[in-house]
């Protein structure tokens, strides 16, 4: 009988482990016996021909064979004796050649000679084959060559008088190493196994065998805990003496009891069926001596006690086993494992990829095709599990075979409500839970996901619960997860929570415990059906239509702890539409509140009958309330007030006795004009007052000793200085009337940041400024009346950020100790030194790495400013300077330079290696740029952009080197992009520049009049050596002004070939980006002439689709247009008029141009540029005959010659820009 054609291509879907073929005279009762029970030991079925024989039934013996994955072959003596046996043979050879079924022959105390000629005892029935092979004799030569093939296949020899034991159980082991090779336990059905599989055994040290290791298996119901250990067991179970799988313990001990499931596990272990293990407690003890005999691996699934596992591996645990043994314990409760195990492998959820696959086999059977339709409601299901391998299963199998409205109107029916077969099984973890921890798994699913665990546990512990050690049990449980100090839940845990709550009453609203649904509360509130069942109420007024409201609607509710009313459409209460009214007022709200929340509270007081004694949080954002009572209250559980933007509140009357509030945020409380309940509150760790503009002062003589934040920006009538904590770190008075700063302010010893911006009167500052050793930001901007800053004799060493911009100060201090100083803005404050800036102070600052120095009235720079070497950002728009220092090109760090408006600039020095930006817009008297412009590197990684905009005395040499520069750079950044086989999408030019002017380059062989062109390039174009486009406009402007301070020329470029292919990509030619280093109130940039845009692009992956050895056309487009960076919109005062493309090349490996290129050449290298790519448009003819002819302009053919000493003589220049 033909094998199925599945088995002979999967041995993994044969039906047979191991086929034996022996001589049942000579091993059935001995050697055969044994391996077949050291193979049953290991759970490998191996298939003896008992029964078949007896029936002597050939065929089906065969089709046996060709079923097994492995065929293994005892040759003995009288092996050949057995026409049957021979037979055997032959069909077991044929299927290693059909199929490549694994063959092991085993030779038996027979030679291997013998069986491969036939030779000795084992070969004697070939002598008399006339007799003993009668009426076979023409299946001989077949059997003989069987014979022989057998022979050739590397087996196992087990010569006369060796011991039998150790070599069957070589045999057995080799061939489950095989099994498991022919069977991968990647299981179908079961994507992203293999590497969770992996995880896992990494952790059991398998390799280890010194040691007794014991691993956990953590994670929610549902996520595969089981899963991925069972598929571990089942690849390695071979690998020990003993092993058992007890799977689903916590259901099997309900049913049968922990004894039953003990004595299941010893019996299996020590594979015995009338096994006396005496009492549980002392089984283990009792079998000691039998389980350290043998390397055991043992698999405990779903534990949920302690006495489940003390019960079956022992109370004594590791010190019971044998060295190399292992155990795995699966369980959904952390703390279980807290004191047992070696290590945890916490399963995750699943990719979206592998969640998308797992669900496709599920819902999608072999005959049903998955249609697009049918796919996006797929991602739909897929996102609804949230990477939950039980939830996509479920779903999946009951969408299988189902038309797509069945789908629809299941995904709809999820919105509303759970899965039921999700819910049952999710809802045993919940069960298991004490009262109290239920109580706050539900008020977290219900109200508190993604809050601050320490807010949530504050609000929901009790004088009898502290509920950070409940959260503490729910998270052990895998029921809630800690992220970034949040509580968060899985989605189909928050539906299971919110499902339970509703199923506590499902007809009658009012007596649920925990109301979010907007109908359901309305209705209640509506007709005042609520009952003292109720524990939370949260509601989204965002689509609640006006009501008018009875003002006892709460009095029932006498349970209420957690209320909340918010939009979630507008947190700013933008539409100022309270949606409830209580025309008769609110008579009370429920003494038993924890929580109110109240965004829009529509009355001016608060209930006057309430008592907020167990009140933690009070919010009521955009109130109309003018006071909360009149009375004091017993506050004294307070711990969160916020009444922002309440305008009409007048006092904090009511809060006396909130001695435990720690932030109290009256942001934009425009009324308040006094705030003297704070005096009391000695827990405050943030007061906010921002915007209070009525506010003329804060209590005297007092000392909050837990204030850290203190907010007065922009309380404009606030004249006097603070000083109402001695620890205050955080200290805000922008905008405010303060003219002094105290010299008692040396007492603040923690303050680490005061902000003092736009204080418009402020006059002095204190020379004790500098015994604030802790601060980190000082920011004076906008101070217009300061005229001074104090000598800083000793070290501020914490100081990192010191803005004094826009100040009346004319000369910086004689001394300035701030070693640590990163940040410094002296902008549009008037020097009075025409020599130049006095940079001594800031000889110290060698951290010093942004210095905006705009508008300073600066007309020079000292030589030693190269001092600052960590200078990463320089700011110098508008000042008198005309020449920079030559130092600066030690500035190493210095990656952005701004000049802007430097009127009186006539020439730019080499500036850093470093640098990635230049902008020198406006710089209208200069004239000349160093050659080169900046210093480079072999190793050149750095991107640059060079903006001279309205730069318009720049020389045509000076254009020149500006552009002979940037394409060295290109070449540079290029080439090493190349050595670093780097083939990715880089948007940004590697170099680009822009200047005044009206034309091209003569060296741009394609170019067009308009913004956009087509071209066919050369059928080679695209070999190895290409490694980008050069890319050149003019831009046209007119009465340009930039107000977004962004501006780009983008081109869209295609390329296709004869045979329809194409690539599309966009490249960038530059332009800019005054995200940094400019000034908020800088006037924008105006451009009223034409400018050129030239950048060097990196386009490997235009190489892509295009076989670099294949003779074939391709058609270029390029589409340029400008843009503002807010949108693709067209700008109407500026477009391109003209446009230009050039393919670049690398140069030859064996260029003399760029070999022994040096640091220490490579600013003699630039000079070159200029006269070589001249000397291109002029022989142009001899180029086109060299060794790499191309109708593109190549980097090779235009770059420097250069050696390992540089000599450079410069040929006459011819103007190419004519």
């Amino acid at each position: 009988m033909a094998a199925s054609p599945s088995s002979t291509v999967d041995p993994s879907r044969r039906q047979y482990d191991v086929f034996l073929s022996f001589r049942g005279a000579d091993t059935r009762h001995s050697f055969t016996c044994y391996l077949r029970d050291f193979l049953r030991r290991k759970g490998i079925d191996a298939f003896i021909d008992e029964e078949l024989r007896r029936g002597n039934d050939l065929s089906r013996l065969l089709e046996r064979i060709e079923q097994s994955k492995i065929s293994i072959i005892v040759f003995s003596e009288n092996y050949a004796n057995s026409a049957w046996c021979l037979e055997e043979l032959a069909k077991i050879i044929e299927c290693k050649k059909t199929f490549d079924q694994v063959v092991l022959p085993v030779f038996y105390k027979v030679p291997t000679c013998d069986v491969r000629y036939q030779t000795g005892s084992f070969g004697a029935p070939f002598k008399r084959s006339e007799k003993i092979f009668e009426g076979f004799e023409q299946r001989i030569p077949a059997w003989k060559e069987a014979l022989r093939a057998a022979s050739d296949i590397a087996g196992y020899v087990l010569p006369e008088r060796s011991p039998e034991c150790e070599f069957v159980d070589k045999i057995a082991k080799e061939t489950f190493k095989l099994l498991n090779k022919l069977s991968p336990s990647e299981i179908r059905g079961l994507p992203g196994i293999e590497s969770r599989m992996m995880e896992l055994e990494k952790l059991m040290c398998l390799e280890e065998t010194s040691c007794v290791r014991i691993v956990g298996v953590l994670g929610m119901a549902g996520i595969g805990k089981s899963t991925v250990a069972d598929c571990v067991y089942k690849r390695n179970y071979g690998r020990f003496d003993g092993y058992c799988f007890l799977a689903n313990v916590h259901n099997e001990s309900k049913l049968h009891g922990l004894d039953h499931l003990q004595h299941k596990l010893l019996r299996k272990l020590l594979d015995e069926e009338n096994i006396d293990v005496g009492a549980p407690e002392g089984a283990h003890e009792a079998l000691k001596d039998r389980l350290r005999n043998k390397k055991l691996f043992i698999v405990l699934d779903d534990v949920t006690n302690e006495n489940q596992i003390r019960l079956l591996i022992g109370k004594e645990g590791k010190d019971l086993y044998r060295e190399g043994s292992r155990i795995i314990i699966t369980t959904r409760d952390k703390k279980l494992l807290e004191k047992v195990v070696n290590e945890t492998y916490v399963v995750p959820r699943l990719s979206g990829r592998e969640s998308l696959e797992l669900f496709c086999l599920s819902a999608f059977s072999s005959n049903l095709c998955a249609t697009a339709e049918l796919m996006d409601l797929s991602n739909k299901f897929v996102d609804y599990s949230k990477g939950h391998p039980l939830a996509l299963k479920l779903l999946g199998s009951d969408l299988c075979q189902r038309g797509k409205l069945y789908w629809i109107r299941k995904m709809e029916r999820l919105q509303r409500r759970p899965d039921g077969k999700i819910q049952e099984v999710l809802k045993m973890s919940y069960e298991e839970l004490c009262p109290e921890e239920q109580s706050i798994f539900l008020d977290v699913a219900c109200f508190f996901r993604s809050e601050k665990l320490d807010f949530v546990s504050r609000i929901l512990s009790t004088y009898h619960i502290d509920a950070s050690n409940v959260i503490n049990d729910l998270t052990d449980k895998c029921l809630v997860t800690i992220s970034d100090k949040r509580l968060e839940m899985h989605d189909l845990l928050l539906t299971m929570g919110k499902e339970i709550g509703y199923e506590s009453s499902i007809k009658e609203a009012g007596k649920r415990s925990r109301l979010w649904d907007q109908e359901d509360i309305c209705r209640i509130l509506k007709y005042k059906t609520g009952s003292a069942e109720i524990r939370g109420i949260f509601l989204d007024m965002s689509n609640v239509e006006t009501m008018k409201l009875s003002a006892d609607i709460f009095t029932r509710m006498l349970s209420l702890k957690f209320l909340k009313f918010y939009n979630s459409h507008c947190s700013k209460w933008c539409e100022n539409d309270c949606r409830f009214r209580f025309p008769d007022g609110l008579d009370c709200f429920p003494d038993e509140l924890v929580y109110l929340h109240w965004q829009g509270y529509p009355l001016d007081y608060l209930p006057l009958n309430f008592n907020p004694k167990k009140l933690i949080d009070l919010s009521m954002r955009y109130s109309s309330i003018k006071q909360l009572w009149e009375d004091e209250k017993n506050t004294g559980e307070l711990r969160w007030v916020d009444l922002s933007y309440s305008k009409d509140l007048l006092n904090l009357s009511g809060l006396l006795e909130a001695h435990k509030l720690e932030r109290l945020n009256l942001e934009c409380c425009t009324s308040l004009a006094k705030c003297s309940s704070i005096q009391q509150m000695d827990s405050l760790v943030l007061l906010n007052l921002r915007d209070c503009i009525n506010l003329k002062r804060l209590p005297k003589s007092i000392n909050l000793k837990s204030l850290k934040t203190l907010v007065l920006s922009g309380c404009s009538k606030l004249k006097k200085f603070p000083t109402i904590s001695e620890n205050i770190e955080f200290l805000y008075l922008d905008g405010t009337a303060v003219k002094r700063v105290p010299e008692s302010i040396e007492s603040l010893r923690k303050l680490a940041v005061l902000n003092l911006k736009k204080c418009c009167r402020l006059l002095h500052l204190p020379d004790t400024l500098c015994k604030l050793k802790s601060l980190k930001e000082l920011i004076l901007s906008g101070c217009p009346k300061l005229e001074n800053f104090p000598d800083i004799h000793e070290d501020m060493g914490s100081l990192e950020i010191l803005l004094m911009d826009d100040t009346a100060i004319k000369q910086t201090p004689r001394t300035i100790c701030m070693s640590n100083l990163k940040i410094f803005s002296f902008g549009g404050s008037k020097v009075q030194d025409f020599k130049g800036l006095e940079l001594l102070p800031f000889s110290g600052c060698s951290r010093l790495s942004d210095m905006y120095l705009t508008d300073c009235n600066l007309y020079k720079l000292p030589d030693n400013f190269s001092c600052l070497s960590s200078l990463q950002s320089l700011c110098l728009s508008r000042n008198n300077i005309e020449n920079l220092p030559g130092s600066i090109k030690k500035l190493n760090h210095l990656k952005s330079l701004y000049l802007k408006h430097c009127q009186k600039l006539i020439s730019l020095p080499v500036l850093p290696s470093n640098l990635q930006y230049l902008d020198a817009h406006g710089c209208i008297s200069l004239e000349t740029v160093a050659k080169p412009m900046t210093l480079l590197v072999v190793a050149e990684k750095t991107h640059s952009t060079f903006v001279f905009t309205d730069c318009f005395k720049l020389s045509r040499d000076a254009q020149e080197n500006i552009v002979g520069h940037t394409q060295l750079k290109s070449q540079i950044l290029a080439n090493g992009c190349l050595q670093r086989n780097h083939k990715g999408l880089v948007l940004e030019p590697l170099t680009a520049a822009s200047f005044p002017g009206n034309d091209l380059p003569l060296w741009f062989r394609h170019q067009r009049m308009g913004s956009s062109m087509e071209t066919h390039l050369p059928p080679h174009w695209c070999d190895d050596k290409f490694i980008g486009l050069s890319l050149c406009v003019v831009v046209s402007f007119k009465d340009y002004e930039d107000r977004t301070s962004r501006f780009s020329v983008i081109c869209k470029c295609k390329f296709r070939n004869e045979d329809g292919d194409s690539i599309s990509f966009t490249c960038n030619l530059g332009g800019w980006n005054e995200s940094s280093g400019s000034s908020n109130q800088e006037e924008p940039r105006r451009l009223s002439s034409d400018h050129v845009f030239i950048s060097y692009n990196n386009c490997f992956h235009a190489k892509k689709s295009h076989d670099l050895n294949r003779c074939c056309n391709t058609t270029a487009s390029f589409k340029f247009f400008v843009t503002d960076g807010k949108a693709k919109r067209k700008l109407d005062c500026c477009e391109v008029v003209k446009c230009g493309m050039s393919l670049l090349y690398a140069p030859d490996e064996n260029d003399y141009r760029l070999q022994g290129l040096h640091e220490s050449n490579l600013e003699k290298a630039d000079e070159a540029v200029v006269s070589k790519r001249v000397r291109f448009c002029l022989q142009e003819e001899e180029l086109m005959n060299r060794k790499r002819v191309k109708e593109e302009i190549s980097f090779s053919d235009y770059e420097c010659s250069v050696t390992s000493v540089l000599s450079y003589m410069e040929p006459p220049k011819p103007n190419p820009w004519k």
